[in-house]
């Protein structure tokens, strides 16, 4: 067996990947796929990515999603004829090891609601339950455009990064640190984009997308609170889909929403997003985790 670390896709880990996740799929009745983008990590030097090669066949792999020195999301597959024999474990201590090196405190496992054997896994991790996400989907060719809206569209630059991150601390409540690191990561990657909703020459709100394919996810979504309960949400997401609605070549669009946000869930089915698939975390502290 060969264990690999890497803290970035090569595009043949990412066709390994792709056809670990389809047997998994099949076996598992699971919809949902690998997030294969490590350009949001806080430290792009930190390893995120742990592989479990039998000969030229990856059998098992744990990923990492850290935009932040706070927690990291996991998410693990392993092929269901090697299951039960300690990959898992073993990509999981080297992976909390390396968690350990940047002083990370939390995980967030991540799950499908439907995955039997991703349920037992945090059965026996203990870990404990804390909200689960809906991903949900908009068909472009179903997308119908607002004759008029109350804001105007901005893409911003590099030169606004200070605007930016202060629209952001008041839309989310993160820290300078942590805000100013995913906006520059955003303006470094190739296949993210920043949107800005002005109303009057004010920025009232913002959103981001990352283009994967015939695919796009919009994340970041927020009206600063001054703005809120007033609609200026709908006219944002408008504005948003109907830029992302004109480039070539994109079929569907992707948004996520906590289930308890029950505003931005029905905001979301208002302009026609559908759910497609619920994924449950858990948390985990990083002195607790046992691998």
């Amino acid at each position: 067996m060969i264990l690999k670390k890497l803290n970035a896709y090569s595009d043949n880990v990412v066709n390994d990947m792709d056809r670990l996740e389809q047997i998994c799929k099949e076996q598992d009745k699971l919809q949902g796929s690998i997030f294969v983008d490590t350009t949001m990590n806080f430290n792009q030097e930190m390893n995120s990515i742990f592989l479990m090669y039998d000969g030229d066949q990856l059998i098992s792999l744990l990923t990492m999603f850290v935009p932040t020195q706070q927690e990291a999301e996991i998410t693990a597959l392993t092929l269901p004829s090697h299951r039960g024999e300690g990959y898992f474990k073993e990509l999981l201590a080297k992976a909390v090891a390396e968690l350990s090196k940047y002083e990370i405190p939390e995980v967030l496992f991540v799950i499908e609601s439907q995955s039997i054997t991703g349920k037992q896994v945090i059965t026996h991790l203990a870990a404990q339950y804390v909200f689960t996400e809906y991903s949900m989907g908009l068909e472009v060719r179903k997308y119908v455009p607002r004759a008029q809206n109350r804001l105007k569209y901005l893409k911003p630059s590099e030169q606004d990064l200070e605007r930016l991150i202060d629209i952001s601390m008041r839309i989310f409540q993160e820290s300078y640190e942590d805000t100013q690191s995913m906006i520059v990561n955003i303006f470094k990657s190739g296949t993210r984009q920043q949107y800005l909703g002005i109303l009057n020459g004010e920025i009232i709100g913002m959103g981001s997308s990352r283009r994967d394919g015939d695919e796009v996810s919009i994340f970041g979504f927020g009206i600063t609170p001054e703005f809120r309960s007033q609609g200026y949400g709908y006219d944002l997401l408008h504005l948003i889909v109907a830029q992302l609605s004109q480039q070539p070549g994109i079929r569907k669009i992707v948004i996520e929403v906590d289930s308890d946000n029950k505003h931005a869930f029905k905001l979301y089915q208002k302009l026609g997003f559908q759910i497609e698939t619920a994924f449950e975390y858990y948390r985990k502290h990083m002195p607790e985790v046992n691998t």
